[in-house]
């Protein structure tokens, strides 16, 4: 079963039918071995250039990373998510009509 790239809603839908012991195998699976990306697949999936991306990388912003050769990196799955969360900005709250008060806003 290929998960890559799916939605989180395409995700639910296509492991809907796995009983517990298949969805275990699959959790089990996926966390013993961990995809690797390269720093130009990191910054097209990311839209930004592949120099930003190795500099964060260099400067430890991935966590661990593996280097087979100077010009091989590649950084797993999970540091990818950890560096792309750093960029996350929490939505604003949205102002709720107060029902005591017509016309009047709560934060």
């Amino acid at each position: 079963m290929n998960l890559c790239g799916k939605t989180r809603q395409q995700i639910e839908t296509a492991l809907a039918g796995e009983s517990r012991s298949e969805l275990l195998d699959i959790i089990f699976s996926l966390s013993t071995v961990e995809q690797l990306f390269k720093p130009s697949e990191i910054a097209a999936r990311s839209c930004l250039n592949k120099r930003a991306v190795l500099r964060d990388i260099r400067e430890g912003k991935f966590g661990r990373y593996y280097c087979r050769a100077e010009n091989s990196i590649s950084v797993p799955a999970s540091g990818v998510n950890q560096w792309r969360r750093s960029f996350e900005v929490p939505p604003k709250p949205v102002a709720k009509l107060d029902t005591h008060k017509k016309g009047n806003l709560r934060p």
